[in-house]
């Protein structure tokens, strides 16, 4: 799908993981408070993990993606963007580009808390209370050692960290020459010039199952339409008529080339 007048190849995804931060405390009648409150701690533990910054990292898609993405949306953010693929250190350009949830997701590993839920009466101390971590994952990087980070971030052991078990990493697909060959060939055929981006999705796709089985898999679109028009997922999601049957040309010319 077309997006600021570019295409994109998608050579990489993040690795979606769920992690359950766990407290248990005897509990007890609440007119009797006790020093210690699950509740209280895992907010502490909470608040570690929100503050907290996952190293800043770099691969192929985004070494050669970003700088053609800071072309087209241009100004503060796409001089970040492009001094972060030129130096995936420059801490300035790093702080510009958290703070833009668009492109947030593009420089590391995040981790966010979703769901939080804790005791099991009004007026009882709270046996259990628990709160369910969202990361998405750098491609390239285990899903065991975010778990252990976030460990070592709340750094209390009365915080049990537990993975989801549907939770694994896949590596970011190499960019073959014939690939990129036959989708530069398939989209300029019906729009010269129009820039193609090596991309890494910030959520999850079915590429996902074939990375882990080490099969490089990409994911190109052949439709299309402007981003403010694909309301993707919803019950509304739709794309133009009209391109339809350029999109049947653009997939009959990739399809041959690749079976080659």
């Amino acid at each position: 799908m077309a997006s600021r007048n570019i295409t994109e190849l998608q050579a990489g995804e993040k690795t979606y993981a769920d992690f359950t931060l766990e407290v248990t405390n005897p509990g007890g009648h609440s007119s009797r408070p006790s020093p210690i409150n699950a509740i209280v701690q895992l907010a502490a533990a909470l608040e570690k993990v929100g503050a907290y910054k996952f190293a800043a990292q770099q691969n192929e898609l985004t070494k050669i993606g970003l700088p053609i993405v800071a072309e087209q949306v241009g100004g503060d953010i796409g001089a970040a963007l492009k001094a972060f693929a030129a130096n995936p250190a420059d801490e300035a350009a790093i702080t510009k580009i958290r703070a833009d949830p668009e492109y947030v997701g593009q420089i590391g590993t995040t981790c966010v808390p979703t769901l939080v839920k804790g005791g099991h009466a009004e007026n009882a101390l709270p046996q259990r209370a628990t709160a369910n971590i969202n990361c998405r994952i750098f491609p390239g990087v285990p899903v065991e050692s975010v778990r252990a980070e976030l460990e070592r971030v709340i750094a209390d052991p009365a915080v049990k960290v537990h993975t989801d078990p549907d939770a694994s990493a896949s590596d970011a697909s190499p960019l073959r020459p014939d690939v990129m060959a036959a989708v530069k060939k398939a989209v300029h055929a019906r729009a010269p010039g129009l820039p193609i981006i090596p991309s890494m999705s910030a959520g999850a796709t079915d590429s996902y199952h074939f990375r882990m089985q080490g099969v490089p898999s990409y994911g190109v679109a052949g439709l299309f339409s402007k981003a403010s028009d694909s309301f993707a997922h919803g019950l509304n999601e739709r794309v133009p008529v009209d391109a339809i049957a350029p999109a049947l040309a653009h997939w009959d010319s990739l399809l041959r080339d690749l079976s080659k």
